[in-house]
Protein backbone atom coordinates (compact mmCIF):
# COMPACT_ATOMS: atom_id res chain seq x y z
CA UNK A 1 0.00 0.00 0.00
CA UNK A 2 1.42 3.32 -0.57
CA UNK A 3 2.06 5.49 2.11
CA UNK A 4 -0.06 8.76 1.98
CA UNK A 5 1.16 11.57 4.13
CA UNK A 6 -1.37 14.24 4.98
CA UNK A 7 -0.91 17.91 6.79
CA UNK A 8 -2.38 20.93 7.54
CA UNK A 9 -1.33 24.30 8.07
CA UNK A 10 -2.09 27.79 8.29
CA UNK A 11 0.67 30.56 7.01
CA UNK A 12 2.24 30.72 10.14
CA UNK A 13 2.90 26.58 9.86
CA UNK A 14 4.10 27.09 6.30
CA UNK A 15 8.25 26.07 6.97
CA UNK A 16 7.03 23.15 8.78
CA UNK A 17 4.61 22.13 6.26
CA UNK A 18 7.93 21.95 3.38
CA UNK A 19 10.59 20.52 6.13
CA UNK A 20 8.18 17.60 6.68
CA UNK A 21 7.27 16.80 2.99
CA UNK A 22 11.44 16.95 2.47
CA UNK A 23 11.86 14.94 5.56
CA UNK A 24 9.22 12.22 4.90
CA UNK A 25 10.46 12.03 0.81
CA UNK A 26 13.69 11.67 1.78
CA UNK A 27 12.96 8.47 3.78
CA UNK A 28 10.72 7.44 2.23
CA UNK A 29 10.31 8.32 -2.14
CA UNK A 30 7.85 6.90 -2.91
CA UNK A 31 5.31 8.72 -0.53
CA UNK A 32 2.61 10.82 -1.62
CA UNK A 33 1.32 14.03 0.00
CA UNK A 34 -1.70 16.31 1.08
CA UNK A 35 -1.41 19.24 2.15
CA UNK A 36 -4.61 20.93 3.78
CA UNK A 37 -4.41 24.56 3.21
CA UNK A 38 -5.92 26.72 5.38
CA UNK A 39 -4.97 30.36 4.74
CA UNK A 40 -1.77 29.55 3.49
CA UNK A 41 -0.15 32.81 1.37
CA UNK A 42 0.61 32.55 -2.15
CA UNK A 43 3.83 32.64 -2.29
CA UNK A 44 3.94 29.92 0.03
CA UNK A 45 1.45 27.63 -1.88
CA UNK A 46 4.20 28.11 -4.70
CA UNK A 47 6.73 26.91 -2.92
CA UNK A 48 4.95 24.18 -1.49
CA UNK A 49 3.58 23.13 -5.13
CA UNK A 50 6.98 23.34 -7.00
CA UNK A 51 8.77 21.00 -3.96
CA UNK A 52 6.97 18.13 -5.31
CA UNK A 53 8.12 18.14 -8.45
CA UNK A 54 12.06 18.90 -6.97
CA UNK A 55 11.79 15.93 -5.10
CA UNK A 56 9.90 13.54 -7.40
CA UNK A 57 6.97 13.09 -5.48
CA UNK A 58 3.35 13.97 -5.56
CA UNK A 59 2.57 16.93 -3.05
CA UNK A 60 -1.29 17.83 -3.69
CA UNK A 61 -3.02 20.45 -2.01
CA UNK A 62 -6.77 21.15 -0.67
CA UNK A 63 -7.68 24.70 0.26
CA UNK A 64 -9.77 24.88 3.48
CA UNK A 65 -12.16 27.99 3.49
CA UNK A 66 -10.06 30.08 6.81
CA UNK A 67 -13.54 30.27 8.53
CA UNK A 68 -14.16 26.25 8.99
CA UNK A 69 -14.47 26.02 12.32
CA UNK A 70 -15.15 29.47 13.30
CA UNK A 71 -17.34 28.42 16.41
CA UNK A 72 -14.98 26.25 18.18
CA UNK A 73 -12.66 27.65 20.20
CA UNK A 74 -8.71 27.38 20.73
CA UNK A 75 -7.64 26.84 24.19
CA UNK A 76 -3.95 26.59 24.07
CA UNK A 77 -1.96 30.02 22.89
CA UNK A 78 0.55 28.25 20.98
CA UNK A 79 -2.54 26.42 18.34
CA UNK A 80 -4.53 27.62 15.21
CA UNK A 81 -7.66 26.38 14.08
CA UNK A 82 -6.08 24.41 11.78
CA UNK A 83 -5.20 22.33 14.26
CA UNK A 84 -8.66 20.18 13.53
CA UNK A 85 -7.98 20.04 9.48
CA UNK A 86 -7.36 15.98 10.50
CA UNK A 87 -11.22 15.88 11.29
CA UNK A 88 -11.81 16.60 7.77
CA UNK A 89 -9.84 13.99 6.57
CA UNK A 90 -12.39 11.34 6.11
CA UNK A 91 -14.70 13.46 4.09
CA UNK A 92 -12.24 15.04 1.94
CA UNK A 93 -10.62 12.10 0.53
CA UNK A 94 -13.92 10.02 0.21
CA UNK A 95 -11.51 7.23 -1.86
CA UNK A 96 -8.97 6.71 0.42
CA UNK A 97 -9.07 3.70 2.67
CA UNK A 98 -5.89 4.85 4.82
CA UNK A 99 -3.71 8.09 5.53
CA UNK A 100 -1.19 8.53 7.48
CA UNK A 101 -2.08 12.12 9.84
CA UNK A 102 1.29 14.39 10.55
CA UNK A 103 1.35 17.28 12.31
CA UNK A 104 3.77 19.95 10.22
CA UNK A 105 5.87 20.32 13.78
CA UNK A 106 7.72 17.15 12.84
CA UNK A 107 10.90 15.86 10.66
CA UNK A 108 11.01 12.12 10.01
CA UNK A 109 14.16 10.21 10.40
CA UNK A 110 13.47 7.09 9.02
CA UNK A 111 11.06 4.48 6.83
CA UNK A 112 7.13 4.98 7.85
CA UNK A 113 6.13 2.30 5.33
CA UNK A 114 5.64 0.18 8.19
CA UNK A 115 2.72 2.57 8.97
CA UNK A 116 0.66 2.09 5.60
CA UNK A 117 1.06 -2.10 5.73
CA UNK A 118 0.36 -2.68 9.08
CA UNK A 119 -3.14 -4.42 10.08
CA UNK A 120 -6.23 -1.98 11.60
CA UNK A 121 -8.75 -4.20 11.35
CA UNK A 122 -11.59 -2.22 13.10
CA UNK A 123 -9.30 0.12 15.27
CA UNK A 124 -10.09 3.96 14.27
CA UNK A 125 -6.52 5.02 14.63
CA UNK A 126 -2.99 3.95 15.15
CA UNK A 127 -1.29 6.23 17.36
CA UNK A 128 1.71 6.87 19.88
CA UNK A 129 0.71 7.18 23.80
CA UNK A 130 1.43 10.57 24.92
CA UNK A 131 4.90 10.41 27.00
CA UNK A 132 3.75 13.12 29.52
CA UNK A 133 0.04 13.61 29.57
CA UNK A 134 -1.69 16.28 31.34
CA UNK A 135 -3.36 14.93 34.88
CA UNK A 136 -6.28 16.99 33.80
CA UNK A 137 -6.61 15.87 30.85
CA UNK A 138 -6.90 12.16 31.87
CA UNK A 139 -9.10 13.09 34.04
CA UNK A 140 -11.53 14.81 31.77
CA UNK A 141 -10.87 11.51 29.31
CA UNK A 142 -11.02 8.77 31.55
CA UNK A 143 -8.11 7.44 30.32
CA UNK A 144 -5.13 6.67 32.14
CA UNK A 145 -1.47 6.99 31.26
CA UNK A 146 -0.34 4.79 28.69
CA UNK A 147 -4.21 4.79 27.10
CA UNK A 148 -4.21 8.36 25.91
CA UNK A 149 -2.40 9.36 22.92
CA UNK A 150 -0.54 12.14 21.12
CA UNK A 151 -2.68 12.87 18.11
CA UNK A 152 -0.16 14.18 16.03
CA UNK A 153 0.51 11.55 14.49
CA UNK A 154 -2.35 9.12 13.40
CA UNK A 155 -2.54 6.31 10.85
CA UNK A 156 -6.77 6.73 10.39
CA UNK A 157 -8.73 3.95 9.57
CA UNK A 158 -11.01 5.89 7.07
CA UNK A 159 -14.07 3.01 6.00
CA UNK A 160 -14.37 2.96 9.88
CA UNK A 161 -14.21 6.51 10.56
CA UNK A 162 -17.07 6.80 7.83
CA UNK A 163 -19.07 4.19 8.76
CA UNK A 164 -19.07 5.10 12.62
CA UNK A 165 -19.06 8.94 11.83
CA UNK A 166 -16.16 9.49 14.08
CA UNK A 167 -15.39 12.77 12.81
CA UNK A 168 -18.90 14.29 13.82
CA UNK A 169 -18.04 12.41 16.96
CA UNK A 170 -15.23 14.68 17.54
CA UNK A 171 -16.57 18.07 16.51
CA UNK A 172 -19.42 17.17 18.93
CA UNK A 173 -16.94 17.12 21.68
CA UNK A 174 -15.06 19.72 21.01
CA UNK A 175 -18.49 21.45 21.06
CA UNK A 176 -19.66 20.99 24.48
CA UNK A 177 -19.16 23.64 27.09
CA UNK A 178 -20.29 21.24 29.20
CA UNK A 179 -17.35 19.24 28.24
CA UNK A 180 -13.64 21.33 27.90
CA UNK A 181 -10.67 19.77 26.57
CA UNK A 182 -8.10 21.51 26.92
CA UNK A 183 -6.27 19.56 24.18
CA UNK A 184 -8.48 20.12 22.00
CA UNK A 185 -9.45 17.67 19.35
CA UNK A 186 -6.45 15.65 20.31
CA UNK A 187 -8.63 14.74 23.83
CA UNK A 188 -11.61 14.44 21.19
CA UNK A 189 -9.74 11.75 18.94
CA UNK A 190 -9.06 9.82 22.52
CA UNK A 191 -12.63 9.69 23.62
CA UNK A 192 -14.58 8.99 20.07
CA UNK A 193 -12.06 6.24 18.92
CA UNK A 194 -12.01 4.70 22.93
CA UNK A 195 -10.84 1.44 23.39
CA UNK A 196 -10.03 1.29 19.29
CA UNK A 197 -6.97 2.64 19.07
CA UNK A 198 -3.45 0.51 18.22
CA UNK A 199 -0.79 1.37 19.71
CA UNK A 200 2.37 2.14 18.47
CA UNK A 201 6.50 1.99 19.01
CA UNK A 202 7.29 5.20 20.64
CA UNK A 203 9.77 5.87 17.93
CA UNK A 204 6.90 7.09 15.75
CA UNK A 205 6.26 10.38 17.81
CA UNK A 206 9.45 11.30 19.47
CA UNK A 207 8.69 14.53 21.63
CA UNK A 208 11.95 16.62 21.18
CA UNK A 209 11.08 18.01 24.90
CA UNK A 210 13.40 16.77 27.72
CA UNK A 211 10.68 17.34 30.22
CA UNK A 212 8.58 14.72 28.53
CA UNK A 213 10.70 11.58 29.50
CA UNK A 214 13.41 10.62 32.35
CA UNK A 215 16.34 8.75 31.31
CA UNK A 216 14.95 5.70 31.26
CA UNK A 217 11.74 6.50 29.39
CA UNK A 218 13.16 7.98 26.27
CA UNK A 219 12.86 5.87 23.30
CA UNK A 220 15.67 3.62 22.26
CA UNK A 221 15.16 4.85 18.48
CA UNK A 222 13.86 7.64 16.22
CA UNK A 223 11.53 7.75 13.30
CA UNK A 224 9.71 11.00 13.91
CA UNK A 225 10.65 13.79 16.03
CA UNK A 226 7.67 16.04 17.31
CA UNK A 227 8.49 19.75 18.36
CA UNK A 228 6.03 20.09 20.65
CA UNK A 229 3.95 23.19 22.04
CA UNK A 230 6.06 26.12 21.34
CA UNK A 231 8.91 24.65 20.64
CA UNK A 232 8.83 25.27 16.74
CA UNK A 233 12.50 25.10 15.48
CA UNK A 234 11.84 27.99 12.86
CA UNK A 235 10.89 30.20 15.05
CA UNK A 236 13.76 29.45 18.04
CA UNK A 237 16.59 27.65 19.06
CA UNK A 238 15.30 24.19 20.30
CA UNK A 239 16.67 20.79 21.06
CA UNK A 240 17.04 19.10 18.27
CA UNK A 241 17.01 21.44 15.93
CA UNK A 242 20.03 20.52 14.15
CA UNK A 243 17.67 17.68 12.38
CA UNK A 244 15.30 20.10 10.78
CA UNK A 245 17.52 22.41 10.09
CA UNK A 246 19.30 19.84 8.22
CA UNK A 247 16.54 18.63 5.75
CA UNK A 248 15.28 22.73 6.00
CA UNK A 249 19.17 23.32 4.04
CA UNK A 250 18.81 21.01 1.82
CA UNK A 251 15.41 22.26 0.31
CA UNK A 252 16.82 25.75 0.86
CA UNK A 253 15.22 27.28 -2.47
CA UNK A 254 11.89 26.71 -1.36
CA UNK A 255 11.96 27.88 1.89
CA UNK A 256 10.47 31.48 3.29
CA UNK A 257 13.26 33.43 4.77
CA UNK A 258 13.22 32.42 8.62
CA UNK A 259 12.72 35.50 11.18
CA UNK A 260 15.47 35.88 13.59
CA UNK A 261 14.67 33.99 17.10
CA UNK A 262 11.81 35.97 19.06
CA UNK A 263 13.01 38.27 22.07
CA UNK A 264 10.11 36.46 23.85
CA UNK A 265 11.42 33.01 22.55
CA UNK A 266 14.69 34.24 23.72
CA UNK A 267 13.52 35.52 27.08
CA UNK A 268 11.44 32.12 27.47
CA UNK A 269 14.55 29.79 26.32
CA UNK A 270 16.37 32.50 29.55
CA UNK A 271 13.62 31.42 32.05
CA UNK A 272 13.29 28.15 31.20
CA UNK A 273 16.94 27.83 31.55
CA UNK A 274 17.05 29.92 35.03
CA UNK A 275 14.22 27.05 36.19
CA UNK A 276 16.86 24.39 35.48
CA UNK A 277 19.62 26.12 37.38
CA UNK A 278 17.89 26.53 40.14
CA UNK A 279 16.10 23.60 40.46
CA UNK A 280 19.59 21.92 39.86
CA UNK A 281 20.91 23.90 43.10
CA UNK A 282 18.25 22.85 44.91
CA UNK A 283 18.82 18.99 43.61
CA UNK A 284 15.17 18.47 42.22
CA UNK A 285 15.37 15.49 40.58
CA UNK A 286 13.09 16.30 37.47
CA UNK A 287 15.44 18.88 36.47
CA UNK A 288 18.54 16.64 37.00
CA UNK A 289 16.67 14.19 34.23
CA UNK A 290 16.13 16.94 32.28
CA UNK A 291 19.26 18.11 31.67
CA UNK A 292 20.30 14.22 31.71
CA UNK A 293 17.71 13.71 28.71
CA UNK A 294 18.50 16.42 26.84
CA UNK A 295 22.52 14.83 26.62
CA UNK A 296 20.97 11.38 25.66
CA UNK A 297 18.89 13.13 22.81
CA UNK A 298 21.82 14.72 21.83
CA UNK A 299 24.28 11.54 21.67
CA UNK A 300 21.22 8.60 20.79
CA UNK A 301 18.99 10.38 18.04
CA UNK A 302 20.94 13.83 16.91
CA UNK A 303 24.03 13.32 16.35
CA UNK A 304 24.00 9.78 14.28
CA UNK A 305 21.24 10.80 12.29
CA UNK A 306 23.66 13.95 11.19
CA UNK A 307 26.35 11.37 10.46
CA UNK A 308 24.75 9.32 8.20
CA UNK A 309 22.07 11.41 6.56
CA UNK A 310 25.28 14.06 5.75
CA UNK A 311 27.50 11.07 4.24
CA UNK A 312 24.02 10.00 2.61
CA UNK A 313 24.28 13.78 0.85
CA UNK A 314 27.07 14.45 0.33
CA UNK A 315 27.07 11.09 -1.80
CA UNK A 316 24.36 12.74 -3.89
CA UNK A 317 25.39 16.37 -3.99
CA UNK A 318 23.00 16.98 -6.28
CA UNK A 319 20.21 16.81 -3.98
CA UNK A 320 19.08 13.20 -3.90
CA UNK A 321 15.26 12.32 -4.00
CA UNK A 322 16.39 9.82 -0.92
CA UNK A 323 18.40 8.82 1.93
CA UNK A 324 18.76 6.71 4.95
Amino acid sequence: MTLHIVTGADDNYAPGVLVLIASAAWHNPKARFTVLDMGISPENRARIDALGPALGVQVARIEIGTDSFAAIPVQRAHLTRSTFLRLLIPALMPDEARVLYMDCDMAVTASLQSLAEMPLGDHLVAAVPDPSPDIRELESTGLARGEYVNAGLLVMNLPQWRKENTAAACLSLLSDPVRPLRNEDQSAVNIACRNRIRLLDPAFNVFTDPAAYTPASLPVRIAVAHYVVNQKPWRASVRMREIWRFHADRIAPFMPQLPPIAWHSRLSMLNRNRRVAMGLLTGRRKYRDRIAVARLMQRRFVLPYLETQQQAAAAFPAGPVSGR
